[in-house]
């Protein structure tokens, strides 16, 4: 058995005519209505490069070894669909569902695949035979093909449970995507971009992630044995301790280790960064504290407006009351934290990452009257995980949520009003939890 490149894939042979296609496209129809005179589309090795087959449920079509290079197939279903070596080389596949689905060999570079669902889809290396015409195959004339996901953008997609072992995933970008207990074993993810991404349970074992971005990606609990990590940057990243000490390439890790500051020295910066509130900037000095370990500390009521908070660890940190309007905590570790009544107006809390939080009465809404221009400034939360979060009764007005996962979190009474909820993981109707969420509580949820 030897191996090769997509390039060298099985063609798909000759285009269905329009009526062709319209005709296989009613009976899939049918086939998913339940209708009689149904079934699933026949489409394997067919070539529909450049087609427009976006919204359609095609649900368990065979579409093995297809030209769906450049298609339009944005919000699909094919689930349970055969994609075996099929070529979806720059296809748009924005919300399509992929459940698993057999990808095998495919091929999917440069693809659109944002919010995407391949949850169990299979993405293993495939096999198949290249024996001549009227011979049976042997073990000598199959080959194996990786399946390419190299260069796809495929940010807040959902990989949960899929197969990916042996793909190539180089230089793709995969912020914010849910990859729980992925299997990653061998996979290339070479400068790939995995800011704010869910690794819980993933299996990376001797997965290559040199000069990978992991910023505020969640890995706990995921196997990194042999994982080469050669200029990854894990800045504001939850791992398990010792997780990548003996990874290759972990001495040229970035964001690895964090500052220590004696509690005087705290003290200090809080001071030094009271006056230089009060004055305007014209005395005293603005606390940077980024990348800095304040875990568990008691900063209840504390004056941290417009502090830089960078990927600081502030786990089980007491910061009930605290002013923390306009600060920065971009990639924070906010576990656990208490954050009660805090206010947090006009905060960035980017890839933040708040699991178990107490946020009871918190204010996220917008600062008013910045600048000369009297703007209001909203909260930015996008990215951030606020997993089984406290945040009843708080304010989130205006609030940019953009992929914030509120999975498991208690929403009663929250305020919304005009907040960009267009893509964040919310609570569905019915109790039930939104994608890649747990069930959560959300009663009242005030959406003016």
């Amino acid at each position: 058995m030897s191996r090769e490149s997509n390039d060298n894939a099985p063609r798909a042979n000759k285009r269905p005519t329009p009526q062709e296609l319209r005709q296989i496209l009613q009976l899939q129809k049918r086939y998913v209505e339940a209708r009689p005179g149904g079934r699933p589309a026949s489409l394997a090795h067919r070539d529909l490069s450049g087609t427009d087959l976006s919204n359609l449920d095609l649900t368990g079509a065979d579409l093995t070894g297809a030209d769906l290079h450049a298609c339009r197939l944005d919000g699909v279903r094919l689930a349970n669909s055969n994609l075996f070596a099929a070529d979806l080389r720059l296809a748009t596949l924005n919300g399509a569902d992929l459940s698993r689905s057999d990808l095998r060999g495919a091929c999917l570079r440069g693809a659109q695949m944002e919010r995407a669902k391949l949850v169990g889809a299979d993405l293993k290396e495939g096999a198949f035979a290249r024996g001549e015409s009227g011979r049976r195959a042997d073990a000598d004339t199959f080959v194996t093909r990786a399946t390419d996901l190299s260069s796809v953008r495929a940010r807040g997609a959902d990989f949960s449970q899929a197969i990916l072992s042996g793909a190539s995933l180089a230089n793709a970008d995969l912020a914010d995507a849910v990859m729980r207990h992925a299997d990653l074993r061998n996979t290339d993810l070479r400068r790939t971009n995995l800011t704010g991404a869910i690794l819980e349970g993933a299996d990376l074992g001797f997965a290559k992630l040199t000069d990978a971005i992991l910023c505020g990606a969640v890995l706990a609990g995921a196997i990194l044995k042999g994982a080469e990590v050669a200029g990854v940057d894990i800045s504001g990243a939850i791992l398990d301790p010792g997780a990548l000490r003996d990874a290759p390439g972990f001495d040229s890790v970035k964001g690895a280790s964090l500052l220590e500051l004696r509690p005087e020295q705290l003290l200090d910066k809080l001071r030094r960064h009271a006056e230089w509130v009060a004055s305007n900037g014209r005395s005293g000095e603005r606390a940077v504290l980024s990348d800095t370990d304040l875990s568990g500390r008691d900063l209840a009521n504390a004056n941290l407006a417009m502090a830089v908070l960078r990927s600081a660890c502030l786990r089980g940190a007491n910061l009930t009351g605290a002013i923390l309007a306009m600060c920065d905590l971009s990639y924070a570790d906010l576990r656990e934290a208490a954050l009660s009544r805090a206010d947090l107006r006009g905060a960035i809390l980017v890839h933040a990452n708040l699991g178990a939080a107490t946020l009871i009465g918190a204010n996220l809404g917008p600062l008013e009257h910045v600048g000369a221009g009297q703007l209001k400034l909203p909260s930015n939360l996008e990215g951030a995980k606020l997993f089984g979060a406290n945040l009843k009764s708080a304010k989130l007005t205006m609030a940019r949520l953009g992929e914030t996962d509120f999975g498991g979190a208690i929403l009663d009474d929250v305020d919304f009003a005009e907040a960009d909820i267009a893509h964040a993981r919310l609570p569905q109707a019915g109790g039930g939890a939104g994608p890649n969420s747990g069930a959560a509580s959300a009663r009242n949820l005030k959406a003016r």
